[in-house]
């Protein structure tokens, strides 16, 4: 059977839904259309919709259903229960093709690692297992204590021992809530560039790691970051790309602040993007601990908002390969971002602003830190509008990645799972997103230029003098932060103009 494509609508006392029908000859007798409570089923041979919608719906005589030819669709009017009942979401109508307790994995995929809490999957309802009633009352409840958990959430690096290491060549997990494996080996035999480690598929979370921070010092181009820094400082009328990127406004700013309700901003999914969510896959979550996720989001708005701000807010060719290489969990398949042993930093969110200022600092087009704190504002209203701007957000992302005919191995171990998982009410959790909004806003306070540091080889010139001789070189492991390289490039540029 085939789902069609639809839309809906609403007033003060019916629901409008609109199905789309093609290449089929239309039948009266054939369509059968059920009214169960809050559910709506439609059958027209290949199609079958099955909406689960917010609140309750009645079958009477106000009931009805068009053909409409020339559109190829049939309109359909769904009475409400209660009138002047408003029924939210009806434009994420992924969320309402969800059955009722989904059990959390369907793949037969053996790549797709189940976590043990998997293996206890939530039983549906025609079982009599669960009571709707019961959960009705249980709700307000449930809700209190999230919001609750919400409000508290801590952002500090939990204590944690390393596993012990078994067989180095076992295949280890990575992806989405770490439950994939196996899949980058044929994806980098093709072709992937985004990729950084040399073994993806057998690396520990800790040697990802590892090789992530070897390869960000040995990208780091002085001459490259002094070059843009100059040109933004001294010759801006000159370079109209970081000038424009500097000058960008983000929409989600103006937007917040143009809402009435601070707590509610209204975001309109466009029928592109309502397509691309019923594509997504239709399964619960079972996470043990949520926090990765929300840094994954973190990260990935982070780096499209950067990809968009260089470019006013378009998208390129090579946008797929950037967001992904500003990523390290897509580029090192790297959600831990701290090593096990390292109790230096106290405070994730802080390291993620120095993680990923330090990529766009190696791979973009346009390497400025004023541009790096813009996008990090440009992530915090992204935030404060809510889990449907973050929605967007990914959405946007993870086209480019699914169009690309390499790429796309990171839609199946990331971004379609993570998409959906913000889609899910069970899912990304609104007080969350404001609170790590504000918690990222306070620790890009607290970070300065002298945060930001990079390990390269210094060579002086009589070393290198003794390496044209025949002698032995030798290479000194020197620290350098922003303001080391913004002072050579002054003194440079200075000594140029006198």
């Amino acid at each position: 059977m085939l789902t069609p494509r639809f839309e809906l609508d609403q007033d003060d006392e019916f629901v409008y839904l609109k199905i789309h029908i093609s290449n089929i000859r239309f039948s009266a007798a054939a369509i059968e259309m059920v009214i169960n409570d809050n559910v709506f089923v439609f059958s027209l041979p290949p199609y079958y919709l099955r909406l689960r919608f917010p609140k309750s719906l009645i079958e009477n005589e106000d009931a009805t259903s068009k053909f409409d030819s020339k559109e190829e669709c049939i309109n359909i009017r769904l009475p409400k229960l209660n009138k002047g009942e408003n029924f939210p979401d009806l434009d994420l109508g992924a969320k309402l093709l969800a059955r009722l307790n989904e059990p959390s994995n369907t793949s037969n995929d053996p790549r797709i690692k189940e976590k043990p809490t998997s293996l206890i999957q939530e039983v549906d309802v025609s079982n009599g297992i669960i009571n709707d009633n019961e959960n009705a009352k249980q709700g307000s409840t449930q809700f209190s204590q999230l919001a609750q958990e919400a409000l508290d959430y801590d952002w500090e690096i939990p204590q944690v021992m390393p596993p012990p290491l078994t067989d180095l060549k076992a295949g280890v997990k990575y992806g989405f809530d770490n439950q994939y494996s196996e899949y980058l080996t044929p994806s980098v035999a093709n072709g992937n560039d985004i990729n950084e480690l040399s073994d993806p598929d057998h690396l520990q979370p800790d040697d990802r790691i590892m090789e992530r921070l070897i390869k960000e010092n040995i990208k780091f181009d002085m001459e490259y970051y002094a070059n843009d820094y100059i040109t933004a400082r001294y010759l801006s009328d000159e370079n109209d790309g970081i000038k424009s990127a500097l000058q960008f406004i983000c929409p989600y700013a103006k937007l917040f602040h143009e809402n009435e309700s601070k707590s509610n901003v209204k975001i309109e999914f466009s029928q592109k993007e309502q397509d691309l969510m019923n594509d997504l896959p239709r399964k619960s979550y079972l996470i043990d601990d949520p926090r990765p996720l929300y840094y994954t989001v973190l990260c990935i708005l982070f780096s499209y908002s950067y990809e968009a701000r260089s470019f006013q807010g378009e998208t390129t060719i090579e946008s797929a390969w950037t967001i992904g290489k500003l990523s390290p969990q897509i580029s090192c398949l790297d959600s831990q971002l701290i090593q096990s042993n390292n109790q230096t930093e106290k405070n994730m969110i802080r390291i993620i602003i120095l993680t990923m200022s330090r990529r766009a600092l190696d791979y973009p087009l346009y390497r400025h830190y004023d541009l790096i704190k813009k996008t990090w504002m440009d992530v915090y209203w992204i935030l404060r509008c809510g889990k449907r701007a973050v929605l967007k957000e990914l959405l946007a992302a993870r086209e480019l990645f699914r169009k690309h005919d390499i790429y796309y191995v990171y839609c199946k171990i990331l971004m379609d799972d993570l998409c959906a998982w913000v889609l899910r009410d069970d899912g990304c959790n609104d007080i969350v997103l404001r609170n790590l909004a504000h918690a990222s806003r306070k620790a890009l306070e607290k970070v300065t230029k002298n945060d930001i540091v990079f390990e390269k080889i210094i060579r002086d010139e009589a070393a290198s003098n003794s390496d044209e001789a025949g002698e032995a070189e030798e290479e000194e492991f020197s620290f350098l932060n922003l303001i080391d390289v913004e002072d050579l490039a002054d003194e440079a540029y200075l000594a140029s103009q006198d």
